[in-house]
């Protein structure tokens, strides 16, 4: 990754990946993230982590489903990211979420989601 940011100049990059459900895999997929995490502050490149555990879905249908609607959202996320950041702030404290239904907002006033 940090390869790829530093020859090829990225301005932000998309790490994909699809945890399994056993513990093992559970732990590679936090290892992978701190890797991540180090090379987004060494590089100053922001990384988009997109990972899928595999125990999000019920069925691979489902898993299919989510893999390729995650992926999109959130390469729509980067794209604001990098050109439109005021649709981001938007939608700060929305709830919203890549893939499955979105968890609603917080009524600061109340602090109850919506």
């Amino acid at each position: 990754m940090q390869k790829l940011i530093v020859e090829q100049g990225c301005d932000i990059v998309m790490a994909l990946g699809m945890p399994g459900r056993k513990r093992l895999d559970k732990m590679s997929a936090r290892i992978a993230s701190e890797g991540l995490s180090r090379v987004q502050v060494e590089t100053m490149t922001h990384i988009i982590e997109v990972f899928v555990h595999e125990e999000e879905a019920s069925d691979d249908r489902e898993l299919s489903w989510l893999m390729d609607s995650r992926s999109k959202e959130h390469a729509i996320n980067a794209y604001d990211l990098l050109f439109r950041p005021e649709r981001l702030q938007a939608n700060a404290g929305k709830g919203l979420r890549q893939g499955f239904a979105d968890a609603g907002s917080v009524d600061s006033r109340e602090g109850t989601y919506h």
